[in-house]
């Protein structure tokens, strides 16, 4: 302690972890009564291209092995049925899954928050049930609103159409809801959350994930969180890969 030295310090470069890996995730929404499904999004995650692809499904997509639709499929046979289906039609292996109810999708906005979405066309929508009415171009959407018009698509849409544009709701979800402020107060929105849906996901996969979760995060204001609607369910490199084979 009594050795003063002009010497400057050395210094070691340590790499960064990186991670690799495609994970897949099943997202549906069915009416309360759980009689009918609503839409069906894909998320799929490639911690190496650090991209989230939300991949729009038709719910009228038909299992040739039941004869039944993925609709049909999900409320008849349930969700594992689906998630079958989907891993023998997709050629890959959906990890997780996660159903709400349409309580449990209100539920989970009112949890997380406002999101911000843009319209195609001026929306007003006045049925015995609700009301809804936005702009064309970009919309705040409270938590309500975002139910109205998760609900308004799925009634005035069909198909793949209808996923589609309830996949553009699940990216500005994650757009809005996957930051370092909210990952930072994590543990407790999933403790909330949990309840809002029926998943496989354990809180045990959650925290062995997080890892994973904040490798994701963007990590400056310059940089934004690589997710979009996309038709392409696997990554670029697995495509390339197929291809070579």
């Amino acid at each position: 302690g009594d050795v003063s030295t002009t010497a400057e310090p050395e210094t070691t470069e340590v790499d960064s972890v990186v991670y690799e890996g495609d994970y897949y995730f099943l997202v549906a929404v069915t009416s309360d009564d759980g009689k009918e499904s609503r839409f069906f999004n894909i998320i799929s995650v490639d911690l190496k291209e650090k991209t989230i692809r939300v991949v729009p499904v038709d719910g009228a997509l038909a299992d040739s092995v039941t004869g039944l639709s993925c609709d049909k499929l999900l409320v008849t046979n349930g969700v594992k049925s689906v998630v079958s289906f989907f891993n023998k039609y997709y050629g890959i292996e959906i990890n997780r899954y996660v159903v709400f109810t349409e309580s449990g999708y209100k539920s989970f906005f009112r949890t997380m928050g406002d999101i911000t979405i843009k319209v195609s066309e001026n929306v007003a929508y006045d049925t015995a049930d609700m009301f809804l009415e936005l702009n064309k171009g970009e919309n705040v959407l409270t938590p309500d609103k975002t139910y109205k018009y998760m609900k308004y698509l799925c009634e005035t849409k069909k198909g793949y159409e209808k996923s589609k544009a309830n996949a553009d709701i699940a990216v500005a979800a994650f757009n809005a809801f996957y930051n370092a402020d909210k990952f930072n107060s994590a543990d407790n929105t999933f403790s909330i959350i949990i309840d809002y849906c029926n998943t496989d996901i354990t809180i045990v996969d959650f925290m062995n994930a997080k890892d994973e979760l904040e490798y994701l995060l963007p990590k400056n204001s310059k940089e934004k969180l690589k997710v979009f609607v996309s038709d392409n369910i696997m990554s670029t490199q697995i495509i390339e890969e197929s291809s070579d084979e």
